[in-house]
C-alpha cells in the first residue's frame, strides 16, 4: 500500500481546460518522428525513412529537395497538426480525445486534399495510404498529449 495514496475522484480531469505547451509539441514531434521512419503508417509499405514524404505523401524527385529539406517540412508540419489536435483534446477524457484526435487527423487530411487538389498537383497520388497516415498521425498525436500532460501534485 502507498502511504498518502488517494484515487482520483471521477469528476475530475486532470488539469481540464488548461493547454499545455510542452506536452502539445511533444504530441506534434512524437508521431512526426514515427512516421519519418513509417511513411504511410505502415510497417509494409514500400516507402522507407529514405523516401522523402511529407505526411505521407511521396515528394517528386524533380522538386530537387533532398531528404533531409523533406523530413524539415514533415516535422514542421506535424508540429502544427499536433497543435491542432493538442488544443482539440485538451478537454477531454483519455479515450475520447483518442477518437477525437483520429477525427480531426482525418479533417486535417480533407484540408491536406483540399490544398494538395487546388495547389500542388504533382503530389496527389494514392490517397488511401495518405489518410491512413493522418488518421494514425491524430490517434497518436492525441494520446502523446494526453499521456505527457503534467498532472496536479496532491497536497
Amino acid at each position: 500500500m502507498i502511504r498518502g495514496f488517494q484515487p482520483p475522484r471521477r469528476d475530475e480531469s486532470p488539469m481540464s481546460g488548461h493547454f499545455q505547451w510542452m506536452p502539445a509539441v511533444g504530441a506534434g514531434l512524437i508521431p512526426g518522428v514515427i512516421l519519418l521512419i513509417l511513411p504511410h503508417a505502415s510497417p509494409w509499405e514500400g516507402l522507407t525513412l529514405f523516401t522523402p514524404a511529407i505526411m505521407g505523401r511521396q515528394v517528386p524527385a524533380s522538386w530537387g529537395v533532398n531528404v533531409f529539406g523533406v523530413a524539415v517540412i514533415h516535422l514542421a508540419l506535424s508540429f502544427v497538426y499536433g497543435l491542432i489536435i493538442s488544443l482539440t483534446v485538451a478537454n477531454v477524457r483519455q479515450l475520447r480525445a483518442l477518437v477525437v484526435g483520429g477525427v480531426v487527423g482525418l479533417v486535417l487530411y480533407a484540408l491536406n486534399l483540399a490544398v494538395v487538389s487546388l495547389w500542388i498537383p504533382g503530389l496527389h497520388n494514392d490517397e488511401v495510404p495518405v489518410a491512413l497516415t493522418h488518421l494514425v498521425f491524430g490517434l497518436v498525436a492525441a494520446g502523446s498529449y494526453r499521456g505527457l500532460l503534467r498532472r496536479p501534485v496532491p497536497a
